[in-house]
């Protein structure tokens, strides 16, 4: 007994150790790349982690399946969905689930065909490969379009997709598996046991039943967790109960067969529209997006670490020429399925994914941590010159895709005109963000008064100080928007845009009470719907009038 405690203390303090290097390899790289040089700080932890494989120095990480997809994964996805623009997401609904299902499933489908006759394996472990390759990974995807500031449609349409598409990963994934595995039972080859039943019963339908069931239990579990924030509004319980929700349906919905990426995303976004921005106060509302933040930042700080650290060196060197075949394999299947795609779902839609956001949305296609969980979850029932090979090509797509994409994004996304944000702009983004924050202030103080939990003087001089700044602060923005007219047009697109939301809200509530009827209300909602597409249309055509020649 004593000297397993002996080798237990020896563990965590093994771990503790390995944490607190990758919070100051964290460090380090957070100075070296915002004061030095121009790099996204994903990228920097992943350099800084093969730094420390090439140098050997003594440290060890945890990376592993389980930490990837049970620990790290929920908590950036369920962070993401709470503060995804939803109308956004409402509207560009079909063209994210076309790249999501259709998309993954022919560029498995490329994949396979394409590395059997390439790489020298056979189709079924070909396809096995695309299916671990090919789903882009939201983790680095929101990571690196955080840094780079990408405009909110092109960052719901890339992370939307990138969430939706692990799910038919893993979903292909799993049946693949199961049929390579079956076959060393049978002592047959894989092939011959992928026949057109399996793709339709076993793919088709285990995508549905995968998305459906995850979409329901998401659904209803955030819902529930929306009625006990209202109920409850306390920060530090919608703490608790937002990390049971996140955590508590992916496990769920994972014991059930369907999708836990999914069931955390419906989750998150019930959440995340309703419980954080409209039922409770703002103190648990700042409360909590400051904790889901965080959480997300040392998720994002600990993974991009352990992959590179976690890289096996020997293993690409042995494999680079086939790591090399693999990458330009990924890169030309996810270029084949998106324009293409696009193109048809542009012929069929009004709102239109230009041509910039298209080439974007084929670079963003870094495939690192989701594919490095799921060959580490490879069983070793394979043989282990499989899950060598596979490995290695794997980690070799993931550190190519990583810092390659990674560090040219930034370029693409400027040389394409879609971030074009000049020295006015920045300052009026500066200059509302502290705005908004000096409001947060006034209510948080106001609500601590009407409680009772801070006194009328100390009040009294909060609120006198931050009605100060709040003049100072509308002066300056009025002073900016008179020299920059364009900013102006700006606001008022948003602020009209807003306003119109509201009247959709007021006549949805109207019919619901019945004072219209639901003839005369849909007739009112359809003017209104118009009126805001319209606005929409012209902030999008004032954001990217740049680029119009670019669209298709």
């Amino acid at each position: 007994m004593v000297s397993g405690g002996i080798q237990a203390a020896g563990s965590l303090e093994s771990h503790l150790f390995t944490l607190l290097a990758v919070f100051v390899i964290a460090g380090v790289v957070g100075t070296f790349t915002t004061k030095i040089v121009r790099i996204p700080y994903t990228v920097g932890l992943v350099l800084a982690g093969l730094a420390v494989s090439v140098l050997d120095l003594p440290l060890t990480t945890p990376l592993s399946n389980q930490l990837i997809l049970l620990v790290i994964l929920p908590t950036l996805i369920f962070q993401s969905a709470m503060n995804i623009d939803t109308e956004q997401l409402r509207e560009d609904v079909v063209p994210i689930l076309v790249l999501a299902v259709v998309g993954l499933v022919v560029s498995v489908a490329i994949v396979g065909v394409l590395g059997s006759q390439l790489l020298g394996l056979s189709v079924a472990v070909a396809l096995l490969l695309g299916a671990i390759a090919m789903p882009t990974d939201p983790v680095s995807v929101v990571a690196l379009f955080e840094d780079l500031g990408a405009p909110e449609r092109l960052s719901v349409l890339t992370e939307g997709e990138s969430i939706l598409n692990d799910g038919v990963g893993i979903v292909l994934y799993s049946v693949l598996l199961s049929v390579l595995l079956e076959a060393r039972v049978r002592d047959v080859t894989a092939t011959e046991l992928i026949t057109p039943s399996l793709v339709v019963r076993d793919v088709g339908f285990g995508i549905v039943i995968a998305m459906v069931g995850g979409t329901f239990i998401g659904l209803v579990a955030g819902y529930v967790a929306y009625r006990l924030l209202i109920l409850v509004d306390q920060p530090m319980t919608g703490i608790v109960f937002t990390v049971v929700l996140a955590y508590g349906v992916y496990v769920l919905a994972e014991h059930l067969d369907v999708s836990g990426v999914i069931a955390v995303l419906g989750a998150g976004l019930v959440v995340g529209t309703h419980g954080t921005r409209d039922a409770v106060s703002a103190r648990t509302r700042l409360t909590l997006g400051t904790v889901w933040a965080s959480a997300a930042f040392i998720a994002n700080t600990v993974i991009f670490v352990a992959i590179g650290v976690a890289t096996p060196l020997d293993l690409l060197e042995r494999y680079a020429g086939e790591i090399l075949v693999a990458v330009v394999l990924v890169f030309l299947a996810r270029a084949v399925v998106v324009y293409p795609l696009v193109a048809l779902l542009n012929r069929r839609f009004t709102s239109t994914i230009p041509r910039s956001y298209q080439h974007v949305i084929v670079w963003s296609g870094i495939h690192a941590s989701v594919p490095i969980a799921l060959v580490l979850g490879l069983p070793r029932s394979l043989p282990v010159a499989l899950r060598e090979e596979l490995s290695a090509i794997v980690f070799g797509v993931a550190a190519v895709t990583l810092v390659v994409n990674g560090l040219t994004m930034g370029r693409l996304i400027e040389r394409l005109g879609i971030v074009i944000t000049s020295a006015a702009e920045r300052r009026y983004e500066l200059l509302m963000g502290r705005l908004h924050g000096v409001n947060a202030a006034l209510a948080g103080a106001e609500e601590l008064h009407e409680r009772d939990d801070i006194s009328a003087e100390i009040y009294e001089n909060i609120d006198t100080r931050y009605t100060s700044q709040k003049r100072r602060l509308n002066r300056a923005i009025s002073t900016l928007l008179d020299e920059h007219p364009h900013l102006r047009e700006k606001e008022g697109l948003t602020a009209e845009a807003e306003v119109v939301r509201y009247e959709i809200v007021g006549i949805k509530a109207a019919m619901e009470r019945g004072i219209v009827s639901t003839e005369v209300g849909n007739r009112l909602l359809e003017e209104t719907e118009r009126r805001l597409e319209h606005i929409d249309d012209s902030q999008y055509a004032l954001e990217t009038e740049d680029e119009s020649h670019d669209e298709t």
